[in-house]
């Protein structure tokens, strides 16, 4: 009965490590593109400060953690650890 289940759990398992992969590229390159945003954001928000301008100095600053590694990629890394345990939990079986 149990080598049923590993009949059937086995092409989920397989996708499930295709999708981390591709998810894993994804979020590297993702990465990288919101670490230049998040750069654009800081550099506009001391421009900001130095026109007097301090709530757009502060948006900016907010929007730049949120682009930042601890931000948005945070979730996505937090996503591909979910199915990376699915995966694992599978694989026990």
């Amino acid at each position: 009965m149990r080598w049923i289940l590993k009949i059937i759990l086995f092409p989920i398992s397989i996708v499930l490590s295709i999708l981390i992969a591709f998810l894993s590229f994804l979020l590297g390159i993702g990465t990288a593109i919101l670490y230049l945003l998040m750069m654009f954001c800081i550099f506009g928000a001391i421009a900001s400060f130095l026109q007097k301008e301090v709530t757009i100095g502060i948006e900016a600053l907010i929007l730049g953690f949120l682009l930042s590694p601890y931000g948005i990629p945070m979730v996505g890394a937090a996503v591909i650890a979910v199915l990376t345990g699915v995966k694992e939990a599978i694989r026990s079986i």
